[in-house]
């Protein structure tokens, strides 16, 4: 592995971590907060969005990646596996 490849996983991995923990962080202060406002659960709610949202973030981390690169290939698997998680999305809300 050359030093790009370590760059590109440094920054996936900042994607996955920075998802997790806004959503650790907002789940436990809307747990808390429930107990002094009103809108605690709205909160807590927020922080369950983030953590669904965490791995679609780091596949369009993954295909950005690959287009500076240039690796075309890859980030049109990247954008196809994109596209199955947002269909899914979809057809999930419909049902």
């Amino acid at each position: 592995m050359n030093r790009q490849d370590f760059a590109v996983d440094r920054v996936l991995s900042h994607t996955l971590k920075f998802g997790a923990y806004t959503a650790f962080v907002l789940i436990v202060a809307g747990l808390l907060l429930q107990l002094i406002v009103p809108w605690g659960p709205r909160v807590a709610v927020a922080g369950l969005f983030v953590l669904l949202a965490t791995p679609g973030l780091r596949i369009i981390a993954a295909c950005v990646q690959f287009l500076h690169e240039r690796d075309f290939r890859y980030a049109l698997v990247s954008f196809g596996v994109l596209m199955i998680v947002v269909l899914a999305y979809v057809l999930g809300i419909q049902a």
